[in-house]
């Protein structure tokens, strides 16, 4: 807690640097997760550690070892908050995330006129389709987290 607690109150480039964001976004978000997500504070790990780790992880492609080096917590721990976070930045996909045309009648030109990309666009299309005839109750939503990331990175 120490580190994270230096980089929080450090200079904004460190932290901008660290986990794309600056101190302030980063105890925001660790707030709303508190609050709104019901993200627990523990004696051992505070919600912005939470937080901090699952970024961490994220925007440094860090492994858990690299995580558990950085955090000084065990591999368990990391595993466990990391995926308690993941979790929740999920279920946000269904309450904050929302598409522009979630039925996917246009294509964006970019995607459309590039042969990179429209191989695959037109499978995960297909899928959502399917999916979406089998589980009326969910609408368009992908089969899996990858598959959203894909076109929603894209």
């Amino acid at each position: 807690m120490t580190w994270l607690n230096k980089v929080l109150q450090g200079h904004w480039k460190w932290c901008v640097n660290i986990f794309r964001m600056d101190a302030a976004t980063l105890q925001n978000i660790s707030f709303d997760f508190e609050i709104q997500c019901r993200l627990k504070v523990l004696k051992i790990m505070s919600v912005s550690e939470k937080v901090a780790i699952f970024l961490y992880a994220l925007t440094w492609d860090a492994s858990n070892r690299e995580v558990q080096e950085r955090f000084q917590h065990s591999g368990e721990t990391i595993s466990r908050y990391f995926n308690e976070v993941l979790t929740i930045v999920c279920s946000l996909v269904v309450n904050v995330i929302k598409l522009e045309d979630p039925e996917f009648r246009n294509t964006p030109q970019k995607i459309e006129m590039d042969a990179r990309y429209m191989p695959h666009f037109k499978v995960k299309l297909m899928n959502l389709y399917i999916i979406n005839a089998k589980y009326k109750l969910f609408g368009y939503f992908f089969q899996s987290f990858n598959n959203w990331c894909f076109l929603f990175f894209m």
